[in-house]
């Protein structure tokens, strides 16, 4: 039994845009912090409602994604894993990154 679909187009390009997504942030592409940990991904995996108070909350000077490469990997990963579902500072941007492109495609 052949079976053919029509109409996903919208699908198509939703899952094209992830693709992208997904090759600029391997790149490295800048982001904008509370975009990136959006509020939602904050509250339900963090016992922060936004990235900002993550940032203020923590032991250091610390505005942003990119001011994270000054802290010391072994303590940011201990403010991590005290603080959110995460072990590690590179887990929680992957889980991040993972819900932002999936997000990208079922909406």
């Amino acid at each position: 039994m052949d079976l053919q679909i029509a109409g996903l187009e919208d699908l198509e390009e939703r899952v094209g845009n992830a693709l992208n997504r997904i090759g600029e942030l391997q790149a490295g592409t800048r982001v904008h912090s509370d975009v990136f940990f959006s509020q939602p991904f904050m509250r339900d995996h963090t016992e922060f409602d936004s990235f900002a108070a993550f940032c203020d909350q923590s032991p250091w000077a610390f505005d942003d994604v990119a001011d994270a490469r000054d802290i010391s990997r072994a303590r940011l990963d201990e403010y991590v894993a005290d603080r959110t579902d995460f072990e590690t500072w590179e887990e929680m941007k992957t889980r991040a990154a993972e819900e932002e492109i999936i997000d990208q495609i079922v909406s």
